[in-house]
């Protein structure tokens, strides 16, 4: 994180994912580094230790670089979230299309039962399906999600909008979906085990630091009582 956060390499992509402009972006840059800059500057000439002025630019530029870290912070964010709602979205998509058995239809019918901030990346692709079906707006809502599981069942669907849903598609469509959901929940229990054993850490570290710090106040109470006897003979 360290290297993208100083060469800030995905600057743009970023930027187009939050749909931020650039110019609005530099803005609150500044602004946080100038924020930081004086908050900074006072406290400095508040304790009156005007050496450490020399500093103000490190700060400034630290402060220019938090926005880009709430950036990537947030993006992780979204990835994480969208990963467990777009398995969500598939089962609806396809416990509707059997009985509409049209795609724009049931993407309409499916938004209603996505979460944020899927949803409004679903809406985002119905309105442009709605202004002509083109695949690279299928592939677009694919790359939001940013998996490679993404991009082939997307194609599937906008294969299912141009040529009809078949039966056999619709299987395969089941089949991945069905390999993802599983994917997903072993992954959250994973995930989980791995919190239950950081958490079951906590209770040893705490008990360990009781022991030892009781054993010390026996050491020094003791110690001091041998020191006095020492000095006394």
């Amino acid at each position: 994180m360290i290297t993208e956060l100083l060469k800030e390499t995905h600057l743009d992509t970023y930027l187009s994912y939050f749909r931020t402009e650039k110019k609005k972006f530099l803005l609150i840059r500044c602004i946080y580094g100038l924020i930081l800059f004086c908050f900074f500057a006072l406290g400095i000439l508040f304790i009156k230790e005007y050496l450490w002025l020399m500093s103000l630019p490190i700060i400034f530029y630290i402060g220019y670089k938090i926005p880009y870290l709430n950036l990537i912070l947030n993006k992780k964010k979204s990835d994480l979230i969208n990963s467990y709602l777009f398995p969500q979205f598939l089962g609806s998509f396809l416990a509707l299309l059997s009985s509409s058995g049209n795609v724009y239809q049931t993407l309409v019918e499916a938004a209603e039962y996505t979460d944020d901030p899927l949803r409004s990346e679903l809406n985002n692709l119905i309105e442009k399906i709605e202004q002509g079906n083109n695949r690279d707006d299928y592939l677009a809502f694919a790359d939001y999600i940013g998996t490679s599981e993404a991009y082939m069942i997307m194609d599937m669907i906008y294969q299912f909008s141009e040529y009809g849903v078949q039966k056999e598609a619709i299987q395969e469509l089941e089949n991945y979906i069905h390999t993802l959901q599983e994917n997903k929940v072993d992954e959250l229990i994973q995930q989980k085990m791995i919190q239950m054993d950081k958490y079951g850490y906590m209770p040893i570290f705490i008990s360990l630091f009781l022991t030892l710090g009781f054993a010390a106040v026996i050491f020094f109470y003791f110690f001091q009582d041998i020191t006095k006897a020492i000095n006394i003979l």
